[in-house]
């Protein structure tokens, strides 16, 4: 059964082999949810109804951001990979990775670590770990958008699993080519986790499936969502409860609205 991700159809699950899903989602005119969006939509619903809240926090995600590996141990994260959206079943894969020469990889744009340079990976990290992390930096593209999906998910698996750890990097290790997965990001009882490693062969995976209209409709689409902190949610009901009842109903229809995103 699909997932219920949204009350309107900007969101649509693709869920099967990636790929195989990938060429679907792009024959019907999608565009793969990159990690940030991702994190971007789970603080979106974070007070959202518990059905929908539950289906994009503890499920898992493939994502359209790829990870790069090159046998001499350097790492690349290219962000809203075009390698990723381009691969079908006849592409050349090895063990679920894409394969490729050493010019296809020289040409991905994105952020190359060398080896040995990815920082903490293949463990648990502290929220401040996760802050700082590279990985997570480059994944997030924005500082505040991290720092605050960062406590949120912290918060949450606290009170709900007993973690005190979360979000750890896992990469995959260097073949004997050059070669591609996608970024995939674990649900909240995995900790959130940014797994390196995933086989695009599996039955399992999970894209996200956003429609081109809401992307580029101003203030409606994904890549327009608003990352609301705890302070705009602590804003809100202190103007609430200061207004309510002494105005009329229009005049607070704008904190209302917002509410209801929080």
């Amino acid at each position: 059964m699909a997932l219920q991700l949204n009350d309107r159809d900007v969101y649509k699950e693709f869920r099967g082999k990636n790929v195989e899903q990938m060429p679907l989602l792009i024959a019907v005119g999608r565009v793969p949810m990159n990690v940030a969006q991702l994190m971007q939509r789970r603080l979106e619903v974070r007070n959202a109804e518990a059905d929908l809240k539950r289906a994009w926090m503890d499920n898992h995600f493939s994502t359209g951001d790829g990870v790069a590996y090159h046998p001499d141990g350097r790492v690349k994260i290219v962000l809203d990979s075009q390698t990723l959206r381009d691969m079908t079943p006849n592409t050349p894969r090895d063990n679920g990775a894409l394969i490729f020469g050493e010019d296809v990889y020289n040409a991905l744009e994105g952020e190359e670590f060398k080896k040995g340079k990815l920082g903490k990976v293949n463990d648990w990290m502290s929220r401040e770990d996760v802050k700082a992390h590279p990985v997570w930096k480059v994944l997030a593209r924005d500082q505040g958008l991290l720092n605050d999906y960062a406590d949120y998910i912290f918060a949450e698996a606290k009170e709900r699993f007993g973690y005190d750890t979360a979000m750890g990097v896992f990469p995959d290790s260097a073949g004997d080519n050059p070669k591609m997965r996608v970024w995939y990001v674990g649900g909240l009882v995995f900790r959130s986790v940014a797994f390196g490693m995933y086989d695009l062969d599996l039955d399992l995976g999970r894209f996200v499936g956003i429609a081109q209209e809401a992307l580029s409709s101003p203030g409606n689409g994904a890549s327009n969502i608003k990352a609301y902190t705890i302070a705009d949610l602590q804003a809100v009901d202190k103007a609430m409860k200061g207004l309510e009842g002494t105005l009329h109903p229009d005049v607070l229809k704008p904190f209302t609205d917002l509410r209801k995103k929080l």
